[in-house]
């Protein structure tokens, strides 16, 4: 009689938990169908079709490197940077206007935007966002648009970009009708609020949530990690949706101990280790995606996290820590939402009580 191994007993298990369709999701099951859409590539591509392939960026300066006109989704985004500024991944701004609104819905620094929160490389791999090696920034957020797409990229610091290179890879068809706009809302907090949660994300029109990353510095001994997160969904007065703490929203427990990656959840960085555990300076950046378990809303959406002592008394002596925070989104209006940018130097994090 036939006996399965302990590895096939142990798939089919991860089978039953994750559903079929998170197992296969990076092979979709419409990938034989008849595709209806024409795929294009906007590049730096040496346009003498030799190998000087990159751009160079002078302090200050924007670069366009996609601007689509039709209806189609942009599919797929690749860069890798070399820069004078070792900082590059935070003070360069990645920024995504859909369908001529006036104000851009993805306005991001590109290290946050890719879970790399410190400004430091970190090779990693989830679903929709990996960092191959090496320093290779790659997303898989499908992205649609009516009429017009288009991205740019600016290098806010003092130093030049010796070389940016990129792909990215979109379609065009006839099918963008009732369109979700793909959405970020990038905050910082230094220091946390005292009195008040973080707010991850707020926004107004119909739409889901799908994912967020937070980076932290702690300005004081003691784990960051224990505030809820508590969704407020269409106005409600009281929470539609409260979790048990920090780290459990980010899917990990016990302070995580080290860094790990999922399809959709994990920890990019860690580096209480080389601070003796849970101290003064440490950072950590986190991600989760609501790829299996979006968050819905029809109206509205407040998403908060508590950051305090013991989680809810948003407050930690001698100093609050600081935060960084993206939110990712899909809602049915282009314009974008939340807080402006801050000026490069105002979201480069500092010790506080440091002379």
């Amino acid at each position: 009689m036939y006996r399965p191994t302990h590895f096939r007993v142990w798939l089919a298990g991860i089978v039953a938990i994750l559903g079929i369709q998170a197992v296969s999701a990076q092979v979709p099951q419409d990938l034989a169908d008849k595709k209806d859409f024409k795929a294009y590539r906007s590049s730096s591509t040496d346009p003498n079709l030799h190998n000087g392939d990159a751009r160079h960026m002078n302090a200050g300066e924007t670069l366009t490197v996609a601007d689509i006109k039709g209806s189609g989704q942009l599919t797929h985004l690749w860069f890798t940077i070399a820069a004078k500024d070792k900082d590059h991944l935070r003070s360069m701004v990645l920024r995504i206007t859909w369908d001529d609104a006036k104000r851009p819905a993805v306005e991001c620094p590109m290290g946050d935007f890719f879970a790399q929160g410190p400004g430091k490389y970190v090779e990693y791999h989830s679903a929709p966002v990996s960092v191959g090696g090496s320093m290779a920034l790659n997303c898989y957020w499908p992205m649609p648009f009516k009429k017009h797409a288009v991205v740019t990229v600016t290098n806010e610091g003092a130093g030049e970009v010796y070389a940016l290179y990129y792909n990215l890879d979109y379609r065009l068809d006839k099918h963008q009708k009732d369109v979700r706009y793909f959405h970020t809302q990038y905050r910082n907090f230094f220091p946390a609020p005292k009195g008040t949660p973080l707010t991850i994300c707020e926004s107004k029109g119909s739409g889901h949530f799908v994912g967020t990353i937070v980076t932290v510095l702690a300005n004081t001994d003691g784990w960051w990690g224990e505030g809820n997160d508590n969704w407020y969904v269409d106005g409600a007065t009281k929470p539609t949706i409260s979790g048990t703490g920090t780290e459990d929203y980010f899917c990990g427990a016990w302070d995580f101990g080290h860094t790990f990656q999922t399809p959709f959840f994990g920890v990019t960085y860690y580096d209480n280790n080389d601070f003796g555990g849970e101290k003064r300076g440490i950072q950590n950046t986190v991600y989760r995606w609501h790829i299996q378990d979006p968050v819905p809303f029809t109206k509205s959406l407040l998403f908060t996290l508590e950051h305090g002592r013991g989680g809810w008394d948003e407050d930690r002596t001698p100093y609050r820590n600081h935060y960084t925070t993206v939110g990712l989104y899909y809602v049915d209006t282009p314009e974008g939402e939340g807080p402006a940018l801050l000026p490069y130097a105002q979201r480069v994090p500092h010790l506080l009580g440091e002379k």
